[in-house]
């Protein structure tokens, strides 16, 4: 339900720059936290699973880095709206939009890998990028809220266990925001 309801104002919002701008406000210090948790640097790959009509992930990650990055969403009508609101800001030089699956993306070209909240399923999308991406590589998870956690996709406990020694937390210090914490995987 929330990743509906984010889907449609993302959708509706992306029209409109100000909005975007207004939009991506929300997102500004987590991506800030995001990119120093990773150490994500402009010479980085970087690669957005789930980006919906406004990939303000990708936006502020090139903002802050200058990295090349390539976002993909599973929905066509969300990757349209992305392409369209990419090249309107100028930035469709260093955001590439596409449309694709999570569980199925060729991940050679990546060495940092950002996983969005909404993304589903997100317990195989982690397992098709832990088992595909290069040594060394950098995955960052977000992980909803305890309390908002039945409205998202979400990793077992078991995953964690398995892979506790490749995982690092942020912990979010945001109180209005859906985002528990960020998880960091190094695959090492």
């Amino acid at each position: 339900m929330i990743a509906v309801c984010t889907k449609c104002i993302e959708r509706n919002f992306s029209k409109n720059d100000l909005l975007v701008k207004l939009y991506g406000l929300y997102y500004k210090n987590i991506v800030k936290n995001e990119v120093k948790l990773a150490d994500i640097k402009n010479c980085d790959k970087v690669l957005c699973i789930g980006g919906g009509p406004i990939p303000s992930t990708a936006i502020e990650v090139v903002n802050l880095t200058d990295a090349n990055v390539h976002v993909i969403d599973m929905d066509g009508d969300a990757v349209a709206c992305a392409r369209e609101l990419v090249k309107r800001m100028g930035l469709n030089h260093k955001i590439v939009v596409g449309q694709g699956r999570g569980e199925d993306v060729d991940l050679s070209p990546y060495n940092v890998i950002h996983v969005a909240l909404q993304v589903s399923p997100k317990e195989a999308v982690l397992k098709h990028i832990w088992s595909n991406c290069k040594m060394g590589a950098r995955i960052i998870v977000r992980m909803p809220k305890k309390g908002l956690r039945h409205f998202y996709s979400n990793i077992t406990d078991g995953f964690l266990e398995r892979y506790s020694d490749y995982i690092r937390f942020y912990s979010s210090k945001f109180a209005a925001n859906t985002i528990d914490k960020t998880l960091l995987m190094v695959k090492g």
